[in-house]
């Protein structure tokens, strides 16, 4: 039997492969059918050695891909990233691009102009356009008048209303990008007595190769906690008094999303891209949000999340529970059955 809606699954990050499940169920649960098909990159992995060349060799992949898929005859099409969209030819069924972050913002200069002419492509060609942020919607080089914004679903992952350890907590996959220096010497100026910070996302062994070579020298209270489990690091995010943010550039912010999610503070720098999370620490707590990018403004704000009492704590909870309710699986649900299967199936 034909499925109604074929999702193109690039799936080349965890993020990106736990969004396109979302995906499927809540088309699943909104009454329609779905099958996925996935990217395999194959023979053509040795070619990405940077951008422009990793997203043309992924968007070559996902062309193989989608011609497989529509062999079972699919009443739509979604593509899961603009990448995978932007070698596809044109359909003859309605079809949505879902983005973290268009091309024209995040592969900037001009050695990428050859994809932002792809991204306007694959989006004009698209009847709805799916961005996965506010952030992302307000950058679209085109489509902006069919986007919907469909974000991956942030849910509690238990209790918020634990007894907070003197416990930070940093999610930092990527050293360098995530911002792993800047951290470390915003931790070390914060100063805060008996305070630990569990940075998770990464070895001691690839931290300390990092802080060697680029500084600063590893400071008292660092607890690496490596590729943890899902389920550990939201635990971590019950138990902290704040969840420390120091990218350089974020393209949606999951993990400061599920921080506010499981009711610890957004301490925060402010990271170029579609940051999703940015907007949402201001209206918060515009003390925990550091002015600049840089160790000293980003320690105050520390400093400040440590500070906080527990009726202080418990209104910020509050307050962000509220301010994420677009975000939760209900709300996400609703969006899918009223604003997205009827553009791209017909009522």
């Amino acid at each position: 039997m034909s499925p109604d809606l074929l999702l193109v699954s690039l799936g080349t990050t965890r993020g990106l492969r736990v969004a396109d499940a979302a995906l499927l169920e809540q088309v699943r649960r909104a009454g329609a059918s779905a099958d996925a098909v996935a990217v395999r990159i194959g023979a053509l992995d040795r070619l990405r050695r940077g951008y422009p060349a990793n997203d043309l060799v992924e968007a070559a992949a996902a062309r193989r891909a989608l011609r497989a898929g529509l062999r079972g005859d699919p009443r739509a099409v979604i593509f899961s990233t603009v990448t995978a969209a932007m070698l596809a030819p044109r359909l003859a069924v309605p079809s949505a691009v879902r983005l973290d972050s268009p091309a024209v913002l995040n592969r900037r200069g001009a050695r990428n102009a050859a994809l932002h002419r792809l991204e306007r492509r694959a989006l004009d060609g698209a009847r709805l356009v799916l961005p996965w942020s506010r952030a992302a919607s307000a950058v679209l080089p085109s489509g902006a008048e069919r986007a919907v914004v469909l974000p991956p679903p942030i849910e509690p992952s238990g209790p918020t209303g634990e007894r907070r350890e003197p416990l930070a907590v940093a999610y930092v996959p990527d050293p360098k990008a995530k911002g792993l220096s800047l951290l470390c010497a915003a931790w070390e100026r914060a100063a805060i007595r008996d305070a630990r910070l569990a940075v998770y996302g990464l070895s001691s062994e690839r931290a300390a190769r990092h802080l060697v070579r680029f500084g600063p020298a590893e400071p008292d209270g660092v607890e690496w906690r490596g590729q943890a489990p899902a389920a550990e690091f939201r635990v971590a995010l019950r138990r902290c008094r704040a969840f420390v943010h120091s990218a350089l550039w974020e393209d949606f912010g999951q993990a400061s999303l599920e921080a506010l999610a499981d009711g610890a503070p957004l301490v925060t720098v402010p990271s170029g891209g579609a940051y999703e999370a940015l907007a949402l620490a201001g209206e918060l707590a515009n003390e925990l949000v550091a002015s600049e990018l840089e160790p000293g403004s980003l320690a105050g704000c520390i400093r400040a999340a440590f500070s906080m009492d527990d009726h202080a704590a418990d209104d910020y909870r509050d307050r962000a529970r509220a301010l994420l309710a677009p975000y939760r699986l209900e709300a996400l649900e609703e969006t899918v059955r009223e604003r997205v299967l009827p553009v791209l199936l017909g009522s």
